[in-house]
């Protein structure tokens, strides 16, 4: 769900704000929710031509004259007053062409080609309005004369506002936030370094007492010895103390990689089974050299490993979806690519390496160390033999523990420090990339509006194709329904308190003639605006025997059609996806009622009722006819 205020209207905003919003329905699709918000602006003071034009467009979208019930009308005839088909102001103007239509519809014997010809001459934008809300009523030889016209806007509309570069934004889920793992508080602290002082006072103490008596004996060799103990030794133990740093980041990442262990499939299905496969998709997309992705794969296994461990812990948590880490896993495979091509390090061993030319020094240095402690040791044991036996055992027992501690103590806060600045230095990464990719997002996402006509778009070239693959004129056609559905598996998304939108649909069409029904389904790749007809259907009326909506629950709505000669097909109208963590109980309430108002559900199973309870005679009576004047929300079917 995109969260939105486009639908939105404050208890402090002016009626001209219901306006908007009710405007902006209407443009989306969805006509029951922009009468209620056109009819609050209204009651609350706004007026004028261009509400009651969106008044009268809202009562007949996806509605034909026969839907209308007796409040329908009643708010109709009360309208008619307001327009007028000659003025300077065009939503006067096409408020009177609206009623002229209507009146050749009603049995008030209006004039067709009067009407059609002052639709002509209307601006464009009200009469593309009218022609898109007025589908259904328009029929028979109105429908006939407008028709090119019609046909002309929707392949115009398919591909306008670069549809195909767009509509896949609208179905990406919205990104979770920039995250990095934060790094592992230090191992020790001040107690670790109490006791490392107290354990190289123990150790160092004993030194000094042999250096001491190494220097009572006054030979030059002796001298020597010890000026290099205290030279070669804190400069060999900081090369020590370095060598092992090292040594420990490359064991520690070892171990994030995933070395000397045998790997565990994490469970199927959950968050990091999705995002181990995401991983997999896009190294296996991002390869260097596709001929050669085997190496690619192989060489990148233990980075992936640890990649996707690191996302796993971090985003780990209720209301986060694999699908929203996407773009942080690709921007991770892409800097693993962008590492390798570059020459930068990516294995433990290649992150932590030591360098040679340190490890030399390091080995010089401890050999240095090592034969001048035992130089001193020899010319102390030489003047005073007990107690340098007595130091070497208090020392060597002392720097047993004394050294690993400083090593780890030293080692930690290296870490630490360092791991800090990756911490930041991968944030402001990942946050820029967020940043790059929402702002992508927000840009490239198609507006409900757009949404919504390219999608009448489609439905009046499937409609036309129908028209076409079934040899009928328009004249011949006594009614006409659409019922598009999601067709699984697909994509679904939507705005707050707006209609479901879906990446592929079914897209029904039923043409009803003197004769009988003709019937065609066709599967529409929404984003690419292709569809195949994958059946065509031809029955009697009497052929339908039964039709009835079943209610499965608040969010699944199922039509049943039961022919006489076959069995009930039953078509899936409005389900609303079970992944919607929508806990608004408005939304909640209002989404069945959005989605079947925008699938146009109301006229077709009118259509599709009368056909079941009369047959053709159903067709045959008047419009205005007492049946047509009844109360008829979707949900009551």
């Amino acid at each position: 769900m995109h969260d939105s205020h486009i639908y939105f209207v404050g208890p402090d905003d002016p009626p001209e704000r219901d306006y908007e919003v009710g405007r902006g329905y209407l443009a989306d699709g969805v006509p029951s929710k922009a009468r209620e918000h056109l009819e609050k602006a209204r009651a609350r003071g706004f007026t004028g031509p261009e509400i009651h034009f969106h008044r009268a467009l809202a009562i007949l979208s996806k509605r034909s004259y026969r839907d209308l019930t007796k409040e329908d009308r009643a708010v109709l005839k009360a309208l008619s007053g307001h327009g007028a088909l000659a003025g300077r102001d065009a939503w006067k103007r096409g408020l009177g062409v609206v009623f002229a239509l209507l009146s050749c519809v009603d049995g008030s014997g209006g004039d067709a080609e009067a009407a059609v010809a002052e639709l002509d001459f209307l601006p464009a934008v009200q009469r593309d309005l009218i022609l898109r809300h007025l589908d259904l009523v328009l029929t028979g030889s109105m429908k006939q004369s407008v028709w090119h016209r019609v046909r002309a806007n929707a392949k115009k509309a398919r591909y306008s506002n670069d549809r195909v570069g767009r509509v896949w934004a609208y179905f990406e889920p919205e990104p979770a936030g920039a995250r990095a793992e934060h790094p592992e508080p230090q191992a020790t602290d001040g107690r670790d370094v109490f006791i490392g002082v107290l354990l190289a006072a123990a150790s160092l103490g004993p030194v000094a007492v042999m250096v001491g008596s190494s220097l009572t004996q006054g030979s030059l060799p002796a001298l020597l010895a010890c000026l290099a103990v205290f030279v070669f030794g804190p400069v060999a133990g900081w090369h020590v103390a370095a060598w092992h740093h090292k040594y420990r980041r490359r064991l520690a990442l070892e171990r994030a990689y995933g070395y000397g262990r045998s790997p565990v499939p994490p469970p199927k299905g959950g968050f990091a089974d999705q995002v181990e496969r995401l991983f997999d998709h896009y190294f296996d997309k991002y390869a260097p050299d596709p001929s050669d992705k085997y190496a690619w794969l192989a060489r990148t296994r233990g980075v992936r490993r640890c990649l996707r461990d690191e996302v796993v812990r971090t985003y780990r948590e209720r209301g986060i979806e694999a699908d929203r880490v996407k773009w942080l896993v690709r921007f991770m495979v892409r800097d693993v690519r962008r590492r390798l091509r570059d020459g930068e390090p990516v294995e433990p061993y290649e992150i932590h390496q030591v360098d040679p030319a340190v490890k030399a020094r390091c080995t010089a240095l401890c050999l240095a160390t090592a034969t001048a402690v035992a130089t001193v040791v020899a010319t102390a044991f030489q003047q005073a033999p007990v107690s340098t036996a007595a130091c070497v055992v208090l020392a060597a027992a002392a720097a047993r523990f004394a050294v690993p501690l400083w090593l780890r103590v030293h080692s930690e806060r290296l870490r630490a420090g360092e791991e800090a600045r990756e911490h930041e230095a991968v944030e402001a990464a990942r946050k820029a990339e967020y940043e790059r990719w929402k702002t992508k997002l927000d840009l490239l996402r198609p507006r409900e509006e757009e949404m919504e006509a390219w999608l009448s778009a489609d439905k009046t070239l499937i409609l036309d194709e129908t028209l076409k693959n079934h040899r009928l004129d328009w004249h011949e056609v006594v009614a006409h329904a659409f019922l598009p559905t999601p067709k699984r598996p697909c994509k679904s998304a939507h705005v707050k308190k707006g209609p479901w939108r879906y990446s592929r649909y079914e897209i029904r069409v039923f043409l009803v003639t003197e004769e009988g029904v003709r019937e065609a389904t066709a599967v529409l790749d929404f984003a690419r605006s292709r569809w195949r007809t994958t059946s065509r259907k031809n029955y009697r009326f009497d052929a339908v025997s039964s039709v009835h909506v079943e209610i499965a629950s608040t969010r699944r709505y199922i039509l049943n059609i039961t022919l006489s000669n076959g069995p009930t097909e039953s078509i899936v109208v409005s389900e609303a996806p079970n992944r919607d963590a929508v806990v608004d109980e408005e939304s909640q309430t209002d989404a069945p009622d959005i989605n079947l108002d925008t699938a146009g559900f109301s006229h077709t199973l009118r259509v599709l009722e009368g056909i079941a309870a009369e047959g053709k005679p159903w067709f045959g009576r008047g419009t205005a006819s007492p049946s047509a004047d009844r109360s008829d929300p979707p949900a009551a079917a």
